[in-house]
């Protein structure tokens, strides 16, 4: 992507076209290929450069060039990559100095001073790419809340914004805002919205204890596992022993039996990474359960509208 980005600066400063937007490079901040949006072309195509600054572009791309391979390396481990991401909050919108709709929500603002400007009750602030997040997106859309969804970028030269920051001071999605409380980590706030929101404590048929040994299995021994798997793959056997565990806990068709809970919610976005990362070892073959429930789980709307092409594992 940033070859090409090159390239196409390059032809554009050779051909003397104006198109590349004056305010918007100073704007830009260092990307790496987390950051750069298949949406950020088109918006800094749709502005005009200076005939001064054409000089200066070749230079400039190289020096991007470099300076984004090295910022590459700063990237959080685990990325996956299969298209352009989903463009960060306000980060482009700061250097048109306007507002845009993401999801159901408008944000105003640059990177620093953002602040969300939706209507509704509830605003679920969140970075798309992030497991631990759609955890949250799932069971609203799961429960059909009415929300406004905001996502935050985390990374890059223009930090995360102050008014996130008052909601988590942490600086972690998710965060979700109902009315004027505010409730973080992902788990709890699954567990707010189900007993809050639609048919209250319909995700925790039987009560909570199921749910929670689930959650126990998830946090305790299959993350850290699988964490360990992913940053040096030196946890093969504690890995598929907790897999192993899984397999068997699991009732089928969904975790606690006939019922799609909690359990399934809060597992679903790690095990759909797990299962999609082939040099795991998480076949159908070898777990042939966890394969038909993580079928099944891709079939609900609730799932399949929070699954996102760009994807990290964010441990």
């Amino acid at each position: 992507a940033h070859l090409l980005l090159t390239c196409s600066l390059c032809a554009r400063s050779s051909l003397g076209r104006r198109s590349w937007g004056r305010r918007v490079w100073p704007a830009l901040p260092l990307c790496s290929p987390s950051v750069l949006s298949q949406r950020s072309l088109p918006a800094l195509s749709s502005t005009r450069m200076h005939r001064r600054s054409r000089v200066g572009l070749l230079p400039l791309a190289v020096l991007l060039l470099a300076v984004t391979g090295c910022v590459t390396a700063w990237t959080p481990a685990g990325l996956h990559l299969k298209s352009p991401t989903s463009v960060t909050a306000a980060r482009l919108e700061s250097a048109r100095g306007g507002y845009r709709e993401t999801g159901l929500c408008r944000l105003r603002g640059g990177a620093a001073g953002a602040r969300m400007d939706g209507g509704k009750d509830v605003q679920f602030v969140t970075n798309k790419m992030c497991p631990f997040a759609q955890k949250v997106w799932v069971c609203l859309e799961e429960k059909k809340v009415d929300y406004d969804l905001v996502e935050v970028g985390l990374y890059g030269s223009g930090g995360k914004p102050d008014w996130f920051m008052k909601l988590n001071p942490k600086g972690l999605v998710p965060v979700l805002k109902h009315g004027s409380k505010g409730v973080t980590e992902s788990n709890d706030v699954c567990r707010y919205i189900d007993a809050n929101f639609g048919a209250k404590g319909s995700l925790s048929p039987g009560g909570s204890s199921e749910v929670d040994a689930w959650l126990k299995l998830m946090d305790s021994e299959v993350l850290p596992a699988g964490k360990a798997m992913v940053n040096g793959g030196s946890n093969a056997e504690a890995f598929h022993q907790a897999m192993s565990k899984f397999e068997s806990k699991l009732k089928g068709p969904f975790l606690l039996g006939d019922t799609f809970s909690l359990a399934d919610v809060t597992a679903s976005p790690m095990m759909w990474r797990i299962m999609t990362e082939k040099r795991l070892g998480v076949t159908e073959d070898k777990y042939p359960k966890t394969a038909a429930w993580m079928d099944e789980v891709k079939k609900r709307p609730s799932f399949a509208a929070t699954v996102v092409s760009s994807w990290w594992w964010w441990w």
